[in-house]
């Protein structure tokens, strides 16, 4: 049975909109839930890559081999393809890199195909509470 080794919660607010960011640490995974405003409705698989992977002389070194999963959700939205992908990377640079069930709110990003202004910003808030969150 596997157990976990604790749980933390950052509420905050950006813009107009109300987070809670929730990580729940077990010994070969972590859940993290990205709820904004209430809402979650994309569940993502983030495997971590395997050492001889992550070893691969080949491989390119900005790539750090993250490869989210859609699990429930729109799996052609690109946007939330990338913010999985960047917590995935924040986790995979942690003390203590595990596989990531993230669920979270992909409405809050807007359409997968259409970029706006602020979608910068907004991925990195999620990923800066991220990281505050492995600390």
């Amino acid at each position: 049975m596997e157990s976990t080794s604790g749980s933390k919660e950052i509420i905050d607010q950006y813009e107009n909109d109300h987070f809670s960011f929730q990580l729940i640490e077990f010994d070969d995974k972590i859940i993290l839930n990205v709820m904004i405003n209430g809402i979650v409705d994309t569940t993502l698989d983030i495997p971590m890559p395997t050492q001889s992977h992550i070893n691969d002389p080949l491989q390119d070194e900005q790539s750090l081999g993250v490869e989210p999963v859609v699990l429930l959700g729109d799996p052609h939205n690109i946007k939330i393809q990338v913010v999985a992908s960047q917590i995935g990377k924040v986790v995979q640079l942690s003390r203590r890199p595990r596989n990531i069930i993230l669920s979270i709110a992909s409405r809050y990003f807007g359409k997968g195909d259409v970029t706006q202004d602020g979608d910068f910003e907004k991925v990195m808030f999620v990923v800066q509470h991220v990281k505050e969150l492995l600390s």
